[in-house]
C-alpha cells in the first residue's frame, strides 16, 4: 500500500518538485478551500474527508507545509485495528485548540488520543528538551517521548516500547536539520540517516497501516523564484525523494519475504 504517492495540494508547494513523478502519484487538490492554513474548522475537515474517500489510491501522503498537518488525524480516521502513531517532529502538537469546533496543526495529536479508541500510544521522535512542558497531564500514559538526545543507541529500545503489531507512521521534516530540510518552523537537529535507520527498523518489524510526510517550505507567488525558496525546495524534494523510496523499498521486501515465508509453510504442510 505504500507504492504510491499521494499531493495533498492546498498551495503549490509539490509544484516545482519532482520525487514522485516517476512513481504511481495522483493529487487531491485542496487549494480552493479557504482558512485551512494552520486552523480548520469541522466543516472544511468533513468537505477534506469526503474528499479523500473518493482518492484512488493512498500510499504515502504528503501534506505540504507543517501548518496543515492536522490532515495527518483524518488520514487515521477509519483505521480499525489497534495501532501505535509513531511521530518523527520537533514540536507534540498536542496543544489544545482554541475552540471545540477548531482543529489546528499543533492540537491534531491530542486530538487523536480524544477521538481514537485504537490509538493505544503515540511514540513522539525527535521533539524538543522541553517536550515534556506540552503534553496535557490526561495524555502523558499514552505518550512516549524521545529527544535527540535521548535517542537510545539500539534501536530495539524504542520498538520494545511499541506495544501492537501495527502502526501508522507522521514525520514533519522540521525534526531533520537545515542540510536536510528547510521549513518555515524552528526546527531540530536530527540528521536524515538516523530517521531512516529507526524508519527501517520500524517498517520490517510492524504492519505500516499508513504514511505520511510534511514540512514544505512555504511557496507562493511572490517567492517562488527567490534563491533561498529555489535551495529550500532543491533540498525539500531530494529528502522527500530518499524518506519515499526507502518507506517503498523496505515495504516492498518485507512482502517478499511474507510471500516467500507463506510458500515455504505451505510446502511444508504437504511434503
Amino acid at each position: 500500500m505504500l507504492n504510491s504517492v499521494t499531493i495533498l495540494n492546498f498551495d503549490g508547494a509539490y509544484n516545482q518538485q519532482t520525487f514522485y513523478q516517476k512513481h504511481p502519484h495522483q493529487t487531491v487538490d485542496f487549494e480552493s478551500i479557504r482558512n485551512a492554513n494552520l486552523l480548520c474548522d469541522r466543516e472544511n475537515l468533513t468537505m477534506m474527508y469526503e474528499t479523500l474517500q473518493k482518492r484512488r489510491c493512498s500510499g504515502v501522503h504528503y501534506l505540504g507545509s507543517g501548518n496543515y498537518h492536522y490532515l495527518s488525524f483524518l488520514l487515521q480516521y477509519n483505521i480499525s485495528k489497534p495501532y501505535t502513531l509513531i511521530l518523527f517532529d520537533h514540536h507534540t502538537d498536542t496543544i489544545p485548540s482554541p475552540s471545540e469546533n477548531l482543529i489546528s496543526c499543533g492540537s491534531w495529536v491530542l486530538n487523536s488520543l480524544d477521538h481514537f479508541s485504537m490509538l493505544h500510544k503515540v511514540i513522539m521522535i525527535g521533539v524538543g528538551e522541553d517536550a515534556k512542558e506540552h503534553i496535557p497531564p490526561s495524555i502523558q500514559h499514552k505518550v512516549i517521548l524521545y529527544t535527540k538526545n535521548s535517542l537510545p543507541d539500539n534501536t530495539q529500545t524504542l520498538l520494545n516500547e511499541i506495544e501492537t503489531d501495527s502502526v501508522y507512521i507522521s514525520i514533519d521534516k522540521d525534526v531533520l536539520n537545515r542540510k536536510e530540510a528547510i521549513t518555515d518552523w524552528d526546527q531540530g537537529s536530527m540528521s536524515l540517516q538516523t530517521l531512516l535507520e529507526i524508519l527501517k527498523e520500524i517498517i520490517q518489524q510492524k504492519e505500516i497501516l499508513g504514511a505520511d510526510v510534511c514540512g514544505e517550505y512555504p511557496v507562493n507567488p511572490t517567492n517562488e523564484y527567490d534563491l533561498e525558496t529555489q535551495a529550500a525546495i532543491e533540498i525539500n524534494n531530494d529528502t522527500n525523494r530518499i524518506i519515499f523510496e526507502n518507506i517503498k523499498r523496505w515495504e516492498n521486501y518485507k512482502s517478499r519475504n511474507l510471500v516467500h515465508y507463506s510458500r515455504n509453510k505451505i510446502l511444508q504442510k504437504h511434503s
